[in-house]
Formats: structure tokens, C-alpha cells, sequence
């Protein structure tokens, strides 16, 4: 038995997108645990993109396969951009987090380093929802059928 990649990567991408989403949500507005929780939401994020790129890629293999899901596949590319746009953001904000608690930082990394934290948790919250709209759309469509073979 050789199952196909993509229902194997997909479940990574669900899993990391919306928890380094509520990660990082966490780790930018509460300073207590901004290092810590930070470090594994940016982490998390930047996984979640690779996740996400890699199941694009194994879902169009599929596709080919056993046929098009054509509501599925509109979604694909929104949520990999925003996937990608969160890793990004929450990577960069971490950065810019890590450079602005040395010593003798400048002065403007603070700020853009909390400005580029609420970006990232606003892109965690955009790439959750495009997370939910694809997943949802891709059980449809294994559970119900619905590819161009099936119809």
C-alpha cells in the first residue's frame, strides 16, 4: 500500500498554521512569555508555510490523478500566499524581537518590531481562515466525491 503524500503533508499545514497563529497572538501581546512562546510560534509559522508549499505541490500531483477539485483548488493559492506571508511576518518579528532586547539596540527596532508583530498575528488570523476555508473544502470533496473523475 503507497498512500499519497498530500493527505499526509495536509495535516501538518492544519495543525501548524492555526496554532502558531494563537502562538504568536499570544507571545505579542503578553510580555511575560514574549521570548519563550515566540520562539516556537515563529517556529511553528515558518513551518506551517513549508507545510503548506509542500502539500500545494503534492495536491496538484494528486489532482492529476484522481481528478480536479475545482472549488478545492481555488482556495490553493490564496492560502499558500498567506501561509507564506504569516511565516514571514512571524519570522521577521521574532528577529526583529531577539535584535531589540540587545544591548544598546536602535531605537527604532522596538517599534518595528511591535509593529511587525501585530502584522504577523494579523496574517496568523487571515492564513488560519484560508487554513479552515481549504481544509474544509478538501474533506468536501474526499467525503462527497466531487472531483472532475466523479462527476
Amino acid at each position: 500500500m503507497n498512500p499519497p503524500l498530500h493527505p499526509l503533508v495536509v495535516h501538518a499545514a492544519v495543525v501548524f498554521v492555526p496554532v502558531a497563529m494563537l502562538l504568536v497572538i499570544t507571545a505579542v501581546s503578553w510580555r511575560r512569555v514574549r521570548v519563550q512562546v515566540g520562539a516556537v510560534g515563529a517556529g511553528m509559522a515558518l513551518a506551517g508555510a513549508v507545510a503548506f508549499f509542500v502539500a500545494h505541490r503534492t495536491g496538484t500531483a494528486l489532482a492529476a490523478v484522481v481528478g480536479t477539485p475545482y472549488e478545492h483548488m481555488a482556495w490553493a493559492d490564496p492560502g499558500l500566499a498567506a501561509a507564506i506571508v504569516f511565516g514571514v511576518l512571524a519570522g521577521g518579528w521574532y528577529a526583529l524581537l531577539l535584535l531589540s532586547r540587545r544591548p544598546n539596540p536602535h531605537r527604532a527596532l522596538r517599534p518595528a518590531a511591535r509593529w511587525t508583530g501585530v502584522l504577523a498575528a494579523i496574517a496568523g488570523v487571515v492564513g488560519t481562515v484560508f487554513t479552515v476555508l481549504l481544509g474544509h473544502s478538501g474533506a468536501s470533496s474526499v467525503w462527497t466525491g466531487i472531483t472532475a473523475a466523479g462527476l
